[in-house]
């Protein structure tokens, strides 16, 4: 009899350990689409891998000139994509006033300079969602390596082919980076998680250095050349690792300030489409917890997002320079709860993009609801 209690007292404790996570999940989803800032809301949230169909939208309205996109008034179109890695959507808060709550981390202390307010200006803020179409063929991992690429190719990994980290790309469908690249573009992608480029990209990295014409650059900004290191840390294929490596490899750790200023040289350097992966917000979610209550992952937000208004003065300074007019998208991949992600729930899935142009509304779903949609995505 014992054991039977027992057994049904874990029951019950197990129903309401569920109750409460979908509770929480219920609460989490209700404050997001609380928030004043958006331009959409919650039922109309954007699959994320819309930001390529942004980027197509944008320059494709252009004609090639030179190896220069050129709009119908003369102006060179160019492309930044800044990366905010692990940065979930109740972090906006951080840095965004919100005029319908009241968050001690949030616009109670706003900063001064943000550079997602700055492009918000005259575009906006998206409510959006990673992980795929839950409980379908499209559902995939809330995780680094599947979302970006999910950005990067405008469709979900049952189709480029990365569902979880451990995953490859397949070259079916090819980053916009290497698209562009591939019509005479110059294009750069960065990062310091030296996973994304020796296995989830590693195809494309191989067919863009067997391709010396093409001009995109992969750069894991912290890594030196092979004939730096020990020989016991060598890899088996020295060239694809060597033409990922920095040619002066930061040592700003954790790396951050590294990224934004290997992006500013990118630009400096004229290149068409930048693209450039903010990491430590992530880093602190895995060690500290993705959580506006922990000071190390709202203190990553804020550095990352005064990183990315540096970046975006340097543009402004182009445009009124050098006859440039910039597409600029900030967005992140995935939220997180606890130290991790790459599960279902409403707070890895729930995400969000930022733009100085308004996304079609066409891109938007219907009847999203945290997990599934009616139509659309």
């Amino acid at each position: 009899m014992k054991k039977y209690f027992c057994t049904a007292m874990c029951a019950v404790l197990l129903c309401l350990m569920l109750l409460g996570c979908g509770k929480a999940e219920e609460t989490y989803l209700q404050e997001i689409n609380g928030y004043s800032f958006w331009e959409n809301d919650l039922s109309t949230a954007v699959p994320e891998y819309r930001t390529y169909d942004h980027v197509h939208a944008f320059l494709d309205e252009g004609t090639l000139q030179n190896g220069d996109t050129v709009s119908k008034d003369g102006k060179v179109r160019k492309v930044l994509f800044l990366g905010f890695d692990g940065m979930r959507a109740d972090a906006l808060t951080n840095v965004l006033f919100d005029e319908n709550t009241f968050d001690t981390n949030g616009y109670n202390a706003q900063p001064p300079y943000s550079g997602i307010r700055e492009i918000q200006k005259t575009g906006g803020v998206y409510i959006a969602y990673c992980g795929g179409e839950k409980g379908t063929d499209t559902q995939q991992s809330t995780s680094t390596s599947a979302s970006w690429t999910s950005h990067f190719t405008g469709v979900w990994g049952v189709k480029h082919g990365i569902r979880e980290n451990e995953d490859s790309k397949n070259l079916d469908y090819k980053t916009f980076m290497l698209e562009y690249a591939e019509q005479g573009l110059q294009t750069s992608i960065a990062f310091d998680w030296e996973q994304y480029f020796d296995i989830n990209l590693k195809e494309e990295v191989r067919y863009v250095s067997e391709h010396p014409e093409l001009e995109m650059r992969f750069c894991d900004i912290d890594r030196a050349k092979a004939d730096a290191l020990p020989q016991d840390a060598l890899t088996d294929d020295l060239t694809l690792y060597n033409f990922i490596a920095a040619e002066t490899p930061s040592q700003k750790e954790p790396y951050d300030e590294g990224m934004r200023d290997y992006v500013l040289e990118r630009i400096e350097a004229g290149d068409d489409i930048v693209v450039g992966i903010f990491h430590n917000i992530d880093s602190n979610g895995h060690t500290y917890t993705f959580s506006n209550e922990t000071p190390q992952y709202v203190n990553s937000v804020r550095t990352c997002d005064l990183y990315a208004y540096d970046i975006v003065q340097a543009i402004a300074e182009r445009e009124r320079t050098q006859n440039e007019e910039w597409l600029i998208i900030m967005a992140n991949d995935h939220g997180g709860t606890g130290q991790g992600h790459g599960e279902q729930s409403a707070q890895e899935r729930t995400t969000w993009i930022a733009t100085n142009r308004k996304l079609d509304t066409a891109w938007y779903s219907v009847g999203y609801d945290g997990y599934n949609v009616q139509q659309g995505g």
